[in-house]
């Protein structure tokens, strides 16, 4: 029978915890280690309706991106996602910033879903750089990203892509490392007013899909992983988890 410290040893390999940043909080996060499971369900985040979801499909253990805990708990809230793991016994594994830096993480799966090739990982950047499958206007791009990713709308500079740097989720520094590596592109999920600034002045073509349309690119390829893994639990990704905002 797998447990979960069978899938969390696993986790490790993908994804090794001292890639994490030093703030971040990772790894086997609720639950106990040897605990038996059938089933595992995989989200981006583990909210309060994912653990219901889990309940009701008799799963023992979720798996995420985001942590579940991030800061430290004072109290325990009941209807809050912590609070409802405890009371079903569902444990969580969590794999953040250390799955952004991992070979087959975030950002590599970031960049298989754009269609880059000749890539180049820079992981202490936590950026991963390509070529798209031709040279694009920042337009055509755009269109190309908002159909890759099913994001609901896709903010961006003009310019030209030929060599593009992605860094997902809360990543909008990254526009200032790629015009310093000389890439003319860069695609996050999140830009603030200055990054918009900073990409004009210097003639990039910076693209904002969304935090949760650029990270949930990992989860099936994730899932498909454990899966090969460990043939005797299904894993599932999440029904109910999409992206938390609608745009016109």
């Amino acid at each position: 029978m797998t447990t979960i410290r069978m899938i969390e040893e696993y986790c490790r390999e993908l994804a090794p915890y001292e890639l994490a940043g030093e703030w971040d909080n990772v790894g086997l996060l609720v639950g106990e280690p040897d605990a038996d499971v059938s089933r595992a369900l995989l989200a981006l985040d583990i909210t309060p309706d994912v653990v219901r979801e889990a309940h009701e499909k008799d799963v023992q253990l979720i798996i995420s991106h985001h942590p579940v805990i991030f800061d430290p708990l004072r109290t325990l809230e009941p209807d809050t996602a912590p609070y409802l793991m405890a009371r079903y016994g569902i444990g969580a594994i969590c794999l953040h910033t250390n799955l952004d830096r991992a070979e087959q993480g975030v950002n590599v799966q970031l960049a298989k879903a754009l269609g880059l090739r000749n890539t180049e990982f820079f992981p202490d950047d936590y950026l991963l750089v390509g070529e798209p499958e031709r040279a694009m206007t920042a337009d055509e791009f755009a269109a190309l990203i908002k159909e890759r990713l099913g994001s609901p709308s896709v903010r961006y500079t003009p310019g030209t892509v030929t060599r593009a740097a992605v860094s997902s989720g809360g990543g909008g520094e990254g526009v200032e490392l790629a015009q310093r590596y000389g890439f003319d592109a860069f695609v996050t999920g999140e830009l603030k007013h200055h990054h918009y600034n900073y990409a004009a002045a210097h003639g990039t073509a910076a693209f904002d899909a969304g935090h949760f349309s650029t990270e949930n690119v990992v989860i099936k390829p994730l899932a498909d992983m454990l899966a090969a893994r460990f043939p005797d639990v299904v894993f599932t990704v999440s029904e109910r988890y999409k992206c938390p905002y609608k745009a016109i």
